[in-house]
């Protein structure tokens, strides 16, 4: 029986041993006039490549404000599955909604309250816009891996608890679009010196088209 028990905890601690690595790096910005990317909102995160198996965060509840025409947080990162509810604290109406594959959704034309709430099931990058004011946006990540995170200040990230294996090191900002580093190789004692650059010169701003897929009309006094 003590045998057994030596070989269950060294089992376990080596278990214990392989979830501990840490992916580790920073970010650069190659950015052209008039863009200034929120480095606070640039997100990172690992995309398990070839045999390499993750598990999945659990599914939760998030919320999504709306607040002086205004949603926030303005970039929000949930697990598969979770659900986001989406109060409005202004005296005005909103109707969000989204046009993004496998996410789409409307609300609906809703007042103040505790609002409105969808269930994100597709991985991804899903535009969040109100139909009645155009510059209302946001952005909801819907993430299948467990290894993801926001940039410190600083523009460096660390994340944490990594299962060994090969990854694609991905990282996103609503300025500086997509960038993809990899395979990356994580080992047992992690990785520490990646670094990946974000290049936006060569991106344009763009519109978006109202939940009919129309111009927004002029606003009126009673949308405001």
């Amino acid at each position: 029986m003590k045998r057994l028990l030596v070989a269950v905890c060294v089992c376990a601690l080596a278990a214990g041993e392989l979830a501990a690595a840490t992916v580790s790096g920073k970010i650069g910005f190659l950015t052209k006039r008039g863009q200034h990317p929120v480095v606070k909102e640039t997100v990172v995160w690992l995309e398990p490549v070839g045999n390499t198996h993750t598990s999945r965060r659990p599914a939760a509840s998030f919320e999504m404000t709306t607040r002086g025409k205004t949603l926030i947080p303005h970039v929000l990162v949930v697990p598969a599955g979770s659900t986001v509810v989406f109060p409005n604290e202004d005296p005005i109406s909103h109707n969000l909604f989204s046009m993004s594959s496998g996410n789409d959704f409307d609300l609906g034309l809703y007042r103040s309250g505790v609002g409105k709430s969808h269930t994100f099931t597709t991985p991804g990058i899903v535009n969040v816009y109100c139909n009645v004011h155009p510059n209302m946006s946001a952005v909801i990540h819907v993430m299948s891996t467990p290894y993801y995170a926001f940039i410190a200040p600083d523009s460096t990230f660390a994340l944490t608890d990594v299962q060994p294996g090969r990854y694609d090191a991905v990282v996103w900002n609503e300025v500086g679009g997509t960038a993809l580093l990899g395979p990356v190789e994580v080992s047992p004692s992690g990785v520490s010196d990646l670094s990946i650059t974000l290049d936006s010169r060569g991106l344009r701003a763009t519109g978006h088209m109202n939940k009919f897929g129309k111009p927004y009309a002029p606003p009126t006094s009673s949308d405001y």
